[in-house]
């Protein structure tokens, strides 16, 4: 518990060769007593992802902490790509003295000081939707990092928008940013990369949602029932529609990293590098 607030740290889980990495870090929170409980949303096919599949039953039959969550029976969204499915998770997260920690399945690193800023200032500032944390690789975190010195604009410029065409789009400048900060990791130096301030997100910024802390008591307070997103999906919801409604802009947390692996249109890049291998040993050192 961080400040008498249940922490659950929660995935939409898919990937075993990044969650891999991931878990390493959400153990190692555990152990710290940072995070209560760690949560797989089960966002995966039965045919073609046995081994994914098999890798999370094993982690709940090792760990009392990680519970393994379903999609609710009954509801059909149609021939929607599986992606468009986790905004139903939501219905899960209605405690409402508990912090929710969302993090895609490939987040590859979490500083050490992260889940405890990150969920401290989410509950020293409830009315925003999500509190963001700086997210290498990440668009708009790109441009803010660019914008206080700590990313060469020479790398190409990063406009305040998540699917920029160097910050969402381009491959190399992606692999630079990894780059970037597994240097700052092994120096000891991340929080070199930490923002001089917080910073808001006007109301309406879709920004992409690798990691974001939110409040079970929003979700509970829903108007069309507890956890029941409209529109349904998450990135839409917490990022344009429902802070919008309330006319809060999200915030970006200066104090708090980690880092995504990649987004579609990089994984040509990344995958002929050593990153992921290099993310992944010190994933080991976390926990060892």
């Amino acid at each position: 518990m961080i400040d008498n607030h249940r922490v659950v740290a929660w995935t939409p889980y898919g990937r075993v060769r990044t969650y891999s990495i991931l878990i390493k870090y959400l153990e190692r929170d555990v152990r710290r007593g940072l995070i209560d409980e760690v949560w797989a949303y089960m966002n995966t096919d039965s045919v073609g992802q046995e081994d994914d599949i098999a890798y999370a039953h094993e982690l709940a039959e090792q760990f009392d902490w990680f519970k393994l969550k379903h999609r609710p029976e009954g509801i059909d969204l149609g021939n929607l790509p599986k992606q468009r499915y986790t905004g139903l998770a939501f219905r899960e997260m209605t405690d409402p003295d508990a912090v929710y920690l969302r993090l895609d399945d490939d987040v590859v690193y979490i500083h050490e000081r992260a889940v405890e800023n990150l969920v401290r200032a989410r509950i020293q500032m409830p009315a925003p939707t999500a509190i963001f944390p700086v997210i290498i690789n990440n668009a708009i975190c790109s441009h803010f990092l660019q914008h206080c010195g700590k990313v060469p604009r020479e790398w190409g410029e990063v406009g305040l928008y998540c699917m920029d065409s160097n910050g969402w789009a381009n491959g190399a400048f992606a692999v630079k940013l990894h780059e970037l900060l597994l240097s700052h990791i092994e120096a000891g130096t991340v929080e070199d990369l930490y923002l001089y301030q917080d910073f808001p997100l006007q109301p309406g910024t879709q920004f992409s949602v690798s990691c974001f802390a939110s409040l079970g008591s929003m979700y509970a307070g829903l108007p069309g029932g507890p956890g029941v997103l409209i529109p349904d999906e998450e990135e839409s919801f917490h990022t344009i529609h429902h802070p919008l409604s309330t006319g809060v802009p999200n915030i970006l947390r200066g104090d708090a990293v980690v880092s995504h692996w990649t987004f579609m249109t990089q994984h040509a890049f990344l995958n002929q590098t050593d990153l992921l291998d290099r993310y992944r040993e010190l994933a080991d050192k976390a926990v060892a």
